[in-house]
């Protein structure tokens, strides 16, 4: 017994192979060079970067030969920002007369011992302050210019008792130095209080 094939079958054959060999096309050809293209936008891209970042060291060679104390200048200011030593009562007297400037008190403070943290020290102490709100933001703009680093990191807000528009202010400090000079006298201090 014989089947006979129609013409709606073989049509179906033949879409199916098309099918198949589009499939099969895509597979093979299509998607690979797809890839191919992807990792090559990428590696232009990785060019691209690279091109700019050498652009930029030399746009910095270039202002050195311009100017060749700049980096001396700012190695310099970075110094005084952050000194060898901890000076704690320079620092002290700082934010006293930053305060002052600002218009509020300064009425305690209460330092730890420094920590050394990566090639250099950290001095962190509490302080307490009494003022208004917008002494208090001008006694930020005052620490801003210092000429040493000081940063708050934390800083406690309360009204005070006597409800007026003055507050109670809790601040915690870090200072920057570069050496342990004067830090066994402060060391020394600690134990004794102990």
């Amino acid at each position: 017994m014989k089947l006979r094939a129609g013409a709606g079958l073989w049509l179906l054959v033949g879409l199916l192979v098309c099918i198949v060999v589009l499939l099969l096309g895509l597979f093979i050809i299509v998607f690979p060079q797809k890839n191919k293209v992807s990792e090559l936008e990428d590696q232009i891209e990785k060019a691209k970067t690279d091109i700019q970042l050498e652009q930029n060291r030399l746009n910095q060679l270039k202002q050195y030969e311009k100017d060749p104390e700049q980096f001396t200048r700012q190695i310099d200011a970075i110094k005084q920002k952050i000194p060898e030593n901890v000076g704690l009562s320079d620092i002290f007297h700082q934010i006293d007369s930053a305060a002052e400037a600002a218009g509020i008190d300064f009425y305690s403070v209460k330092p730890s011992l420094p920590v050394s943290t990566g090639g250099y020290y950290t001095l962190t102490f509490d302080a307490k302050f009494y003022g208004r709100y917008f002494n208090l933001v001008e006694f930020f703009n005052q620490l801003e210019a210092l000429p040493r680093t000081v940063k708050v990191v934390y800083l406690d807000l309360t009204g005070s008792d006597d409800n007026l528009p003055y507050l109670d202010i809790t601040m915690k400090f870090r200072a920057y130095f570069t050496t342990d000079k004067g830090v066994e006298s402060l060391v020394q201090k600690e134990q004794t209080r102990k």
